[in-house]
């Protein structure tokens, strides 16, 4: 609710550039809704979800909003508030009675803010429009949240015993051995879960560190959050990188090399009477099968935890971000996996709208000042290609 004042009074401070900035708390209420989805008991069901994707496509419309007709992005914007009402009061009918009524009056309130959009857009400026609409509609959302809190999650019955491997797909029999590896896990869990926050924290330092050292650093906020920016950006790119490239590898090796897993775990579960196993490669495949396990824990638990899904993501993404920031200067600059560039990107999109305004008026000054409207005010004709209708090359 407090997200939805601030958007109210945004577009009397920064104008059209308003715009722009009106995404942020769009986005931060996107992720709200999505978490008290993710923790309640409909996380299962894909219209728990509607409203965040709904509320993010919204701040992405207004992020990206310099490159659409006026016209065009009160028309989509909208729209996007009209599918939001309209799923949040058929969301309503299949909640529980206690929330049914808060829902179905928050939808009617997205509705409401729709038409308060478009009546408002020909009475005052289209930012400041805008502005009070986002702002209804957020603050409406923060209601809904106070009014009807999701019920958290019933956390979920076991569904194996304790001698159970925690992947079904090997067809094991229960065993001591994995209940011995699951104490040992629970046990060590706080140790473990120290020591990969020590090294995620360690490489977000040193990416600050090397973006601090390539980065020109002014005294002005842009310049002095600029290293932040880029090592923001590649804690996004670990989680994507993590979530999209290392993880259905990591998943698809598994699947692979599952036989094998099979067969090794069958030897050590029952050994054939009188074989001298090797020392060495027992110690070998013992360390092989139990990094495996617990994995398949870390992977059970990152089902039921959105704390442990991210550790695991990040935990799996960070050593790839790692090599694409100390190696970009290698093959020079882009646009993708720099994510100084990203910062450049994110000022550039907040300051457009604002520089054309600028151009528009330095344009109209050159023609107050010298007279006339010909485009011949603004033409370039260097010596010794009079007449030519093309610069030629070389």
């Amino acid at each position: 609710m407090a997200l939805g004042a601030a958007a109210l009074f945004v577009p009397l401070a920064a104008g059209r550039w308003s715009l722009s900035l009106l995404a942020v708390p769009l986005f931060a209420s996107s992720v709200v809704q999505a978490y008290g989805a993710l923790t309640s008991p409909q996380r299962v069901t894909a219209s728990a979800y509607l409203p965040s994707l709904l509320t993010m496509l919204a701040g992405l419309l207004l992020f990206f909003s310099s490159a659409l007709v006026i016209n065009g992005l009160l028309l989509l914007l909208i729209a996007i508030l009209a599918m939001g009402g309209f799923s949040k009061i058929l969301i309503a009918w299949r909640a529980e009675p206690s929330s049914r009524s808060a829902i179905t009056v928050n939808g009617f309130i997205d509705i409401f803010c729709a038409a308060l959009l478009w009546s408002l857009s020909g009475l005052v400026r289209v930012e400041q429009a805008i502005g009070i609409a986002t702002g209804a509609y957020i603050a409406a959302a923060g209601w809904r949240l106070l009014a009807a809190p999701a019920q958290a999650a019933e956390p979920e019955a076991p569904t194996a015993a304790a001698t159970s491997h925690p992947d079904p797909k090997l067809r094991l029999p229960p065993s001591e051995t994995f209940a011995r590896l699951r104490a040992e896990a629970k046990s060590g869990a706080r140790t473990v879960l120290a020591s990969d926050f020590t090294w995620m924290l360690t490489l977000a330092v040193v990416f600050f560190a090397i973006h601090l050292g390539r980065m020109p650093i002014s005294d002005t906020v842009l310049g002095l959050s600029s290293p932040f920016v880029a090592t923001a950006g590649d804690l996004f790119m670990a989680a994507v990188l993590g979530l999209l490239l290392v993880l259905p590898a990591h998943l698809l090796w598994k699947r692979i090399t599952r036989p094998v897993e099979r067969l090794a775990w069958s030897l050590r579960l029952d050994p054939k009477p009188g074989a001298a196993p090797n020392p060495a490669a027992d110690w070998l495949i013992s360390r092989w099968l139990e990094g495996r396990f617990n994995f398949d824990l870390r992977l059970d638990a990152a089902r039921n935890s959105l704390r442990a899904a991210l550790i695991l993501v990040l935990g799996l993404g960070l050593p790839l971000t790692a090599f694409f920031v100390a190696f970009n200067p290698a093959w020079g600059f882009t646009w993708y996996f720099n994510t100084e560039s990203w910062a450049t990107g994110v000022y550039q999109k907040l300051t457009e709208t604002r520089v054309d305004g600028w151009r528009a008026a330095m344009t109209g000054a050159v023609r107050r000042a010298y007279g006339g409207d010909s485009d011949d005010l603004f033409g370039i004709h260097p010596g010794g290609v009079e007449g030519s209708p093309y610069l030629p090359f070389g």
